[in-house]
């Protein structure tokens, strides 16, 4: 299903919340625009539900679900509490969500000033501080990945191998030139993976930040599903990705995580990530349209 169409049988997805919670009173019904991995229903204005789309959206799921009651009691900032764990049926086979609907602007929105993101940035860093500095043993426990420094190259290293193979196929010469130089380079100088692993979000966009921009509060962080162990700065690109260097040189003046003398250099690697990602979402959905978006993507990152 693309991203821009509506739900294929959204009465299903209705009806599976009444059979499991009929105390639900269904008075509103919204479908939000959806992310690659689940469909989201906003219930009244006050529930959200997710449905996974996959199995393997479930793996993410149960994970949340063994995580987020332990991570929630360390964190200053709300993040989702499942009240409600409902089960599928013959036509949806998978456990579905949903939770308080966390309000708030997301940290993504134009609207916010300057001004007001240099008052939100002492909260991104005490929330950053306090999700980096959770115990990495209850995260394990919780059934989180953890990965070393080499493992978290090796990863990239297992992605890049992946491009080469579905992807490269599809880029003309220069863009498959400038690509293998940018992630050989990333991967081949070995000196840059010397962080200290900790915790991470590993998809914090400004979508997934809510925030109250005149008090300079965060009132929520969602989407937890990609959560891991892994390299502190990639928590911080999409700070930069929306807002820049600048405003994550301020959340990091008040950071009490250890930023290590390659953090810059590993940040500049995952700003160039995104349009590589479409492009093998693409591929494996077989997805023209993300596709075409990664391709544009490149060419505008090299300027070509």
């Amino acid at each position: 299903m693309e991203e821009n169409e509506p739900a294929k049988d959204i009465s299903l997805y209705i009806s599976l919340i009444q059979q499991n919670f009929p105390e639900i009173e269904l008075r509103n019904i919204r479908p939000i625009t959806r992310g690659w991995d689940s469909f989201v229903l906003d219930v009244n204005g006050e529930l959200i539900f997710r449905f996974p789309m996959r199995d393997d959206v479930m793996v993410y799921l149960r994970r949340e679900m063994r995580l987020l009651p332990l991570l929630e009691p360390a964190l200053s900032t709300p993040i989702p509490h499942f009240r409600y764990i409902g089960r599928g049926n013959a036509a949806y086979l998978h456990t579905f969500v949903g939770y308080t609907k966390l309000d708030g602007v997301a940290l993504e929105s134009e609207e916010i000033t300057g001004e007001q993101l240099a008052r939100l940035a002492p909260a991104l860093a005490r929330f950053l501080s306090e999700l980096h500095c959770f115990p990495v043993e209850l995260a394990i426990q919780a059934g989180v990945e953890a990965h070393t420094p080499e493992q978290w190259r090796e990863r990239y290293y297992e992605r890049y191998l992946d491009l080469q193979k579905r992807v490269f196929p599809r880029l003309n010469e220069e863009l498959r030139t400038r690509s293998a130089q940018l992630w050989e380079g990333f991967l081949e100088d070995k000196t840059i993976f010397t962080f200290q692993p900790v915790l991470i979000h590993c998809d914090l966009n400004g979508e997934h930040i809510l925030c109250d921009p005149e008090r300079g509060v965060l009132t929520g962080v969602i989407d937890w599903g990609d959560v891991t162990i892994g390299d502190p700065a990639l928590d911080f690109v999409g700070l930069h990705r929306q807002h820049g260097r600048a405003f994550v040189e301020q959340v990091l003046s008040n950071y009490q995580g250890q930023v290590d003398g390659t953090f810059w250099r590993r940040m500049d690697f995952y700003l160039c990530y995104e349009p590589f990602a479409q492009l093998i979402y693409g591929a494996y959905e077989e997805n023209e349209r993300f596709i075409r978006q990664g391709i544009e993507g490149l060419r505008a990152l090299f300027g070509v």
